[in-house]
């Protein structure tokens, strides 16, 4: 008896849903009808032209908030970590985007003031989480040396 083997290999492409505003659904069937490529190529398209004309000061910004929401994001999986540090990214985050919106509403003065108290959040944030850190270690090491002085033997 002879059996023959083979493996098969699948890719499944990742899945992202985009939702669609109610009034938006007319110019979605539109742009699929006379378009003819897949909405989702043309939406790729669309993303690397705009991500391609960023000015240099919209793309600095765009990856201050992308840094941002980085750091929001691994601090959310650290244990212990207390929610007012989460509230400092939060303020940076927000004023970021405020930004980045000032930005290119052409409100450069205010696009200023909104990047210096992003940063200014940002920067407070880092220093709580580094504070945050050495805190929690020196509370474990005071732990540990009390652990150790409960197991001593008493004279």
């Amino acid at each position: 008896m002879h059996i023959h083997m083979r493996s098969m290999y699948t890719y499944r492409m990742p899945n992202k849903t985009i939702y669609l505003r109610d009034a938006d659904l007319p110019l979605f069937e539109q742009a699929q009808e006379q378009l003819g490529d897949s909405i989702s190529s043309v939406f790729a398209e669309f993303l690397r032209e705009r991500m391609g004309n960023l000015n240099p000061a919209e793309g600095r910004i765009a990856n201050l908030i992308h840094q941002i929401a980085e750091k929001r994001a691994a601090i959310k999986k650290e244990r212990g970590v207390p929610e007012f540090v989460d509230g400092g990214y939060a303020e940076a985050e927000s004023y970021a985007e405020k930004a980045l919106k000032k930005l290119r509403a052409g409100e450069i003065r205010t696009a200023k003031i909104f990047l210096w108290a992003a940063n200014a959040y940002l920067e407070s944030a880092e220093r709580a989480m580094k504070n945050t850190k050495q805190l929690r270690e020196k509370i474990a090491e005071m732990l540990e040396s009390e652990k150790k002085s409960d197991q001593r033997p008493r004279r």
